[in-house]
């Protein structure tokens, strides 16, 4: 059975990835940069799997890490924060962290894990970009740009790695039920992420990157009905002009709702 690295694995997405791919019999190398965030999502491990930090903003961690777990298969990067906010507004450290956590963590783990793949001849990457990487989204312009680049870069990654053996997969989800998105929705300017529909449970993502171990594709997106407004949006830019305004009293109104649903579950 394959070994698989996670990064971002205390959060909901990694989480979830995790308790899936344990029920398909799978060891994992648990990564994420706070070593008490890990402790707390994962108490206890299974035999064979193990936890372990990695700043994935340092290239020298990715060189450590890979030499730590040289016989890893599979690399799935989930480790990504966003940032709600008008861009111009915003001090650009906002903008800077977003690119080193979402953007340059990717490249310099493809680098070194691809490198390594290569050299073997087999292995596969899966990159955690988003919907915003296919669609713009304003309200959350760095994230969107860092999840643009995320997506492109995996593509035209697969192109030169697939023929070594190494495939490249992409998984562009809309927004997931986790703090990622939880944390940001009492910003007003959060309100777009909710324009083309309610939030997809982790679980549904975890399936999705199970569905790219199985397959191995170039790209996944879901869910099915926004991956199409999302591709339509792409083709046809000029409907960003009147989709916000279009599309906000529903967004407004499911921002709403889960501010009052977390309000009451805290409150509980």
């Amino acid at each position: 059975m394959p070994k698989i690295l996670l990064t971002g694995a205390a959060g909901g997405i990694g989480q979830a990835t995790a308790q899936l791919l344990w029920m398909k019999g799978f060891s994992l190398i648990l990564t994420d940069a706070s070593e008490s965030a890990l402790h707390k999502a994962f108490p206890h491990l299974p035999e064979g799997s193990i936890a372990d930090t990695l700043n994935v903003t340092e290239l020298s961690a990715w060189e450590a890490i890979v030499q730590r777990y040289p016989d890893t298969d599979i690399l799935i990067q989930l480790a990504g924060i966003m940032r709600a906010g008008t861009f111009i507004e915003q001090p650009l450290e906002e903008w800077h962290i977003q690119q080193s956590v979402n953007l340059t963590g990717v490249i310099y783990g493809s680098h070194v894990w691809g490198r390594h793949f290569a050299q073997r001849g087999y292995g596969h990457i899966i990159n955690m970009a988003s919907m915003a990487g296919v669609a713009p989204v304003p309200g959350i312009v760095g994230y969107t740009a860092t999840k643009f680049a995320v997506r492109g870069f995996s593509l035209a990654l697969d192109m030169e790695l697939r023929p070594k053996g190494v495939p490249v997969t992409v998984i562009c989800p809309g927004p997931v039920a986790t703090p990622l998105i939880f944390n940001e929705l009492p910003k007003p300017e959060s309100v777009y992420t909710l324009a083309a529909g309610g939030l997809l449970s982790p679980d549904a993502v975890a399936h999705a990157v199970w569905r790219a171990i199985q397959r191995r594709p170039r790209e996944i997106l879901l869910p099915m009905n926004k991956a199409i407004a999302a591709r339509l949006v792409s083709l046809f830019p000029s409907v960003l002009g009147w989709a916000p305004r279009f599309l906000e009293p529903g967004a407004a109104k499911r921002r709403h709702q889960y501010l009052q649903q977390n309000f009451q579950s805290l409150s509980g």
